[in-house]
C-alpha cells in the first residue's frame, strides 16, 4: 500500500519560503526607513481610529525630521503618542481632527494649519499639516499619513477662521509637484548612502595600497589618479546628501588652478586628446563651490573630448578678468576669474547654439540634455556666467566667468589641493567593528590588523551588544567601537550604541555612516558617541581616528 506524502515533508520548504519572505520584508523595511529619514519634512503615520479618546489616534511611525520638529529623541521618535499630544491646545486638536475627517470625505487629501507642540522647549511651532487618508482596495481606511512642515511667516495663526481650511482639491497639482520633489530628495539620499557604501572598500584598500608602492613611481601615479577620482566621488555624494536636505553649501574662496589641474587630469585620462592647461601667474581665487565647479569643468572637458573622436589638442586656460563699471550682462563690475575650455572638434551648428543651455536639448543619440543645463545652473548659483562660441568644423569655446574672492589679488602663492592619502597611524588595542557591509568590514579589519590592532567584527546590533557584554565581563572591553548607523534588521546603530553605553558608560563609540553631514555630527556626539567617521573613509583616516580614540582618557 502506497502512503500519501506527509504534509510534514513540505514543512521545511514552506518554512524556508516564509523565512525568505520575511527577509525580503526586513530589507524593504530597512530601505523604507532610510528613505523616510532623509525627507526634510516630518512624516508621521497614525492609526485610522483613536484607541484612546483623550489622546486621539496614536502615532504608528515617525521619521527623524518629525521627531526633531517636535523636540523628541530621533530614535524613540513619536511612536505611541496621540495626535492630541502633538498640538498646542484643544482648538488646534479640533482643527486637526476635522482635517482627518475631511481627508476621508474628499478623495483622501486635506491640509490644515495648527501649532505643533514642542516637547522640548514647550514653545508651539506654527506648522502646515498635509493629511492623506490611506485606503485598501475595498475602500477600508487603513491609516493616515501626515506630512508636517513649519508654516511660512505669512501663515495664519492657529485657530483662525482661515486655519479651518477647505479641501485641497485646487492645490492637487502643487501637492503632486511637492511630493515628487520630496520623493526625489529621499531617492537621492538613499542612492548617495548606497554609493558611499560601495566606494568604502575601494577607498580604504586603494589609499593603503598607494602607500605600499611608492618605490614604483609610475604605478603610484596611476593609482593616485584613480584615488583622486574616488575622493571627488566621495565629495559629490556628500554634496548630494547636503543638497537633498535643503542645506545650501557655502561658497568659498577657491584655488582655481588646483581645481582645474585635478579635474582635467582625471577627465582626460585614457583619451587620445591632450589637454593643455595654462593660467595667469598671479591668478586670483574665485568665489565658488569647488565641488560644483569641478563637475562643470569635467563636463565641458569630456564634451570636448567626445567632439574630437580622432584625437588632438584641447586648451583649458584660466585668466584674471575685469568687468567694467557698466557691467557685463549678469556680471557685476569688478574683479573676476575667467576659465576658457576650447576644443578643436566638429563644432556646433548656429541654430543650436541658443538652445544649448535649455533643459532636454541634446544632439547626442544617447544624451539626456541635462549636462549643460546643470552646468549653467551651478555657475548661476555662484554669481557667475557661462558662455559659448562655436564654428562648425573648427571647434567650440566655453567661457566660465566667476567673481573673484575679496582680497584675492593673486600676490600669494597658491597651494595645490592635497589629494595624497592620509598616512597610516600604528597603535595598539582592541577594535570592535559593527557594519553590515561585508567587504568594508573585512578591509577595515585587515588595515587595522596591519597597524597593530586586535579586531573583532560583526554585522548586526544584537551580536555587537553580546560581544561587548562578553568582553566587558572579562575586564577587556574594546578600546574603540566603530558603529555603522544603518544596520539591516533588528537594532540600528544608535540603538545598539545606546545598549552598549547603558552597559558601559565609558564605552568609546565612533559613528560611521555614509549619510552623516557636518551639520548633524554634533547630534551624535550629544548622544554619547565620541567621534564621527563619515563614509567612505580612507585607510589613513580610519587608523588616525582609531588611534585618537583609543588613546583618549576614560570618561568618568
Amino acid at each position: 500500500m502506497t502512503s500519501s506524502p506527509s504534509t510534514s515533508s513540505a514543512t521545511p520548504a514552506a518554512i524556508a519560503e516564509l523565512e525568505q519572505g520575511l527577509e525580503h520584508l526586513k530589507v524593504a523595511n530597512y530601505y523604507l526607513r532610510v528613505a523616510l529619514d532623509q525627507v526634510a519634512d516630518g512624516v508621521v503615520i497614525v492609526e485610522s481610529e483613536a484607541s484612546d479618546a483623550k489622546s486621539g489616534p496614536k502615532v504608528l511611525f515617525s521619521n527623524a525630521a518629525a521627531a526633531m520638529l517636535a523636540g523628541a529623541d530621533p530614535e524613540s521618535g513619536l511612536r505611541g503618542l496621540g495626535l492630541n499630544d502633538l498640538v498646542a491646545g484643544e482648538k488646534d486638536a479640533t482643527i486637526l481632527r476635522q482635517s482627518l475627517r475631511l481627508a476621508v470625505d474628499h478623495g483622501g487629501c486635506h491640509e490644515c494649519e495648527c501649532a505643533l507642540q514642542s516637547l522640548r522647549t514647550q514653545a508651539p511651532v506654527p506648522s502646515k499639516w498635509r493629511v492623506r487618508a490611506v485606503f485598501n482596495g475595498m475602500r477600508k481606511l487603513l491609516n493616515f499619513t501626515i506630512l508636517i512642515s513649519p508654516a511660512g511667516q505669512s501663515a495664519p495663526a492657529a485657530g483662525s477662521a482661515r486655519a479651518e481650511m477647505k479641501p485641497a482639491v485646487d492645490d492637487l497639482d502643487a501637492q503632486s509637484a511637492q511630493l515628487r520633489k520630496e520623493n526625489l530628495a529621499a531617492l537621492a539620499q538613499g542612492i548617495a548612502h548606497d554609493v558611499n557604501n560601495l566606494l568604502g572598500p575601494a577607498t580604504v584598500r586603494l589609499s593603503a595600497l598607494i602607500q605600499q608602492v611608492q618605490e614604483h613611481p609610475a604605478l603610484a601615479h596611476e593609482l593616485q589618479l584613480v584615488f583622486a577620482g574616488l575622493k571627488r566621488a566621495r565629495t559629490f555624494t556628500s554634496q548630494v546628501v547636503t543638497a537633498s536636505r535643503s542645506t545650501p553649501r557655502k561658497l568659498e574662496a577657491t584655488d582655481i588652478v588646483s581645481v582645474i589641474r585635478d579635474t582635467v587630469e582625471f577627465a582626460g585620462a585614457g583619451s587620445n586628446v591632450h589637454v593643455c592647461v595654462r593660467n595667469d601667474e598671479n591668478l586670483r581665487q574665485a568665489v565658488a563651490d569647488p565641488v560644483k565647479l569641478s563637475q562643470v569643468l569635467q563636463n565641458l572637458v569630456m564634451n570636448g573630448i567626445q567632439a574630437m573622436p580622432h584625437g588632438g589638442y584641447m586648451d583649458v586656460q584660466a585668466l584674471n578678468h575685469i568687468v567694467g563699471a557698466e557691467g557685463d550682462g549678469k556680471l557685476k563690475p569688478g574683479k573676476h576669474v575667467k576659465i576658457i575650455v576650447r576644443d578643436r572638434g566638429c563644432g556646433i551648428a548656429p541654430e543650436n547654439l541658443g538652445r544649448l543651455f535649455r533643459e532636454s536639448f541634446t544632439t547626442k543619440p544617447d544624451g539626456n540634455g541635462i549636462g549643460l543645463t546643470t552646468c549653467k545652473r551651478f555657475i548661476d548659483e555662484m554669481g557667475g556666467d557661462i558662455r559659448v562660441a562655436s564654428t562648425p568644423n573648427i571647434g567650440t569655446e566655453f567661457t566660465v566667468i566667476l567673481p573673484a574672492a575679496a582680497g584675492a589679488d593673486g600676490t600669494r602663492p597658491l597651494v595645490p589641493a592635497d589629494t595624497a592619502p592620509v598616512p597610516l597611524k600604528h597603535g595598539k588595542g582592541m577594535v570592535l567593528i559593527v557594519d553590515d557591509e561585508d567587504d568594508l568590514r573585512k578591509v577595515a579589519q585587515m588595515i587595522l590588523g596591519r597597524c597593530g590592532y586586535e579586531v573583532v567584527q560583526c554585522d548586526n546590533g544584537q551580536d555587537a551588544v553580546r560581544i561587548y557584554q562578553s568582553l566587558f565581563r572579562t575586564g577587556t572591553p574594546p578600546d574603540v567601537v566603530l558603529m555603522d548607523l544603518t544596520l539591516r534588521g533588528g537594532m540600528n546603530g544608535t540603538e545598539t550604541a545606546s545598549e552598549i553605553l547603558h552597559l558601559d558608560p565609558d564605552a568609546r563609540i565612533v559613528c560611521t555612516s555614509g549619510s552623516v553631514t557636518e551639520e548633524v555630527q554634533m547630534v551624535f556626539l550629544e548622544r554619547g558617541f565620541v567621534g564621527v567617521l563619515p563614509k567612505p573613509y580612507e585607510a589613513g583616516e580610519l587608523t588616525q581616528v582609531v588611534h585618537q580614540v583609543a588613546t583618549m582618557m576614560k570618561r568618568h
